[in-house]
């Protein structure tokens, strides 16, 4: 995903940067506890994709950050239910463009091993398609609400 924002590269890298807010505009994504400032997280994944209904408590590491430029975090955990295992790559990176604005990048991938990977991989990717989308409107409003 790549959008152009109307905001300075500061005031996105200042979202970026917290963490739980970030992962707030994850749909689904809750609990986010901060261990260690740009170091790691706590967090619980909540989803409904076909008939499961999952709850993943995952943890958070923040693997890489470049301030003020990118960060990438990997989030992972395992449905206690269903067996399901998510890890789940976040690599964000903001730079300056046009006169004022910035381009944000999202590069993602997720891995889905257990039950839910029964469902086939297309079902899966429409779910975490529409997450993404999700999360760039919910990022959108975190940055005007500073």
């Amino acid at each position: 995903m790549a959008a152009d924002l109307p905001h300075s590269p500061q005031r996105v890298w200042e979202v970026m940067v917290d963490i739980a807010r970030i992962a707030s505009c994850i749909p689904g994504c809750e609990q986010i506890v901060e261990v260690g400032r740009l170091e790691s997280y706590t967090a619980v994944m909540k989803q409904k994709i076909g008939p499961f209904r999952l709850e993943v408590p995952a943890s958070i590491v923040v693997e890489e950050h470049e301030e003020p430029n990118r960060i990438r975090a990997r989030a992972f955990g395992r449905d206690k239910l269903t067996g399901t295992t998510l890890n789940v790559v976040f690599d964000v990176g903001v730079a300056p463009h046009a006169e004022t604005g910035s381009r944000l990048e999202v590069n993602a991938s997720l891995q889905v091993a257990g039950r839910l990977a029964s469902l086939g991989h297309s079902v899966i990717k429409k779910r975490a398609e529409e997450n993404f989308s999700q999360f760039e409107t919910s990022f959108r409003a975190q940055l005007e609400a500073i």
